[in-house]
Parts: C-alpha cells; sequence; structure tokens
C-alpha cells in the first residue's frame, strides 16, 4: 500500500506543473477570453469546460498508454501539431475580418466566430490540438506516473487533473467575462481583434515552422 508521502511525491508535482501550463498564456486563454468577451459569461464557462474536457481527454490517453503510440509513429504527433497550427491560423483570421465589423469583441449573436456560436467545442479541439497539451499530458505527465502504478492511482491522478482544470479555467471565464474585463476590450475591439488575430495566427505558423524544422532536421 502507497504511504501519504508517496502519494503527495506523485500528486503534487503534477498539480504544480499543470498550473503552471495553465498560467503560461497561449491559445486556451484566447479561445476562453474570445467566448467571454464575445457572447458573455455563459459562453465562457462553455469554452472553460471544453478546455477542462480537452485536459481530460489527454489525461486518459496519457494512464492508457496510449500515448505512447506518439513516440512510436512520430509522423502521426506532427500530423496534430499541423491540424491544430491550421485551426490555430483560422481562428486568426477570423478574428481579422471581425475588423471590418467594428472589431470581435462585440456582444452581437450574428457574430461568426467559432469561439462564440461553439464555445465549447472550440474550446475543446484548441485544447486538443495544442502542442503545449501534447507536450505535457505526452511526456511530462507520463514521466511522473510511476511505471507499476495501480489502477486507482490512475484514476486519481485523471480526476485530480480533472477538478483543477475545471476550476482553473472556470476561474479564467469569469475573470475574462467580469464587467470591466470586458468593457476594456469592447472599448478597444477594433485593435484587440488585430491583436488577437496576429496571436492566433503567429502561434499557429511558429508551430508550423517548428514542424519544418523537425522535418528538415531529419
Amino acid at each position: 500500500m502507497m504511504d501519504t508521502a508517496n502519494l503527495i511525491s506523485i500528486l503534487f508535482p503534477i498539480a504544480v506543473i499543470q498550473f503552471v501550463g495553465w498560467a503560461v498564456p497561449g491559445p486556451n486563454h484566447l479561445t476562453i477570453i474570445t467566448a467571454s468577451v464575445t457572447a458573455g459569461r455563459r459562453a465562457g464557462i462553455r469554452a472553460a469546460m471544453g478546455i477542462a474536457t480537452g485536459a481530460l481527454t489527454w489525461t486518459l490517453i496519457a494512464v492508457s498508454g496510449i500515448a505512447v503510440v506518439f513516440e512510436l509513429f512520430p509522423s502521426l504527433y506532427e500530423a496534430l501539431r499541423l491540424f491544430g497550427a491550421g485551426y490555430l491560423v483560422y481562428l486568426g483570421v477570423n478574428a481579422f475580418r471581425a475588423v471590418r465589423r467594428g472589431g470581435m469583441f462585440n456582444l452581437d449573436p450574428n457574430i461568426k466566430s467559432p469561439a462564440t456560436y461553439a464555445p465549447f467545442r472550440t474550446a475543446y479541439f484548441v485544447m486538443i490540438t495544442n502542442p503545449k497539451a501534447v507536450l505535457f499530458f505526452g511526456s511530462i505527465l507520463t514521466a511522473f506516473i510511476p511505471a507499476d502504478s495501480p489502477m486507482w492511482l490512475m484514476a486519481l491522478i485523471v480526476f485530480q487533473v480533472g477538478v483543477l482544470g475545471v476550476l482553473l479555467n472556470l476561474f479564467a471565464a469569469f475573470l475574462f467575462s467580469s464587467s470591466v474585463f470586458m468593457k476594456s476590450f469592447q472599448a478597444a475591439g477594433t485593435w484587440m481583434s488585430v491583436v488577437f488575430g496576429l496571436l492566433f495566427s503567429v502561434l499557429g505558423l511558429l508551430v508550423v515552422w517548428d514542424v519544418v524544422q523537425s522535418f528538415l532536421g531529419d
């Protein structure tokens, strides 16, 4: 039977790394911000749950050992990264297109931003194809899971990552959908749309460049 000290030595580092990964700005935060500011708190919460569900999905993949497939077939990993990069560029293009109608941060139900009309699905897809998520759940997380871990420990890790993911991303959704935050973004809707378009697009293009460099390196 595993004692409390050993259990904490496994669960605590996973929680810390998950928190640090969440705190670093990236596609996940941008998606929650877009949903929260353009469609309100309810959409932000849906986006947050999409991110949390994506994290839970990756955790299940990691503990089941499927992540080893990426090591055996690295081309699948690169294909997933390229797919995610393309989607980030697509979100960036949508942000640029919103400039013509006064910015993407207007509470308009007719806005055709994926993060606005389908926040959960968009956030889930962004999380699943996020290279940072692939790195964390495919490599870092599995490094902290002992090879001879019992099923109850696997289930506990999945539960911890799931609960922490929900709490952290709900916090982000409530923060980004606060009246002060929303008014600030809506007041600067046009240039903030340009900023978000650049961020989404640059993040996607950086992934593409990294994949190309990996391919040329081989």
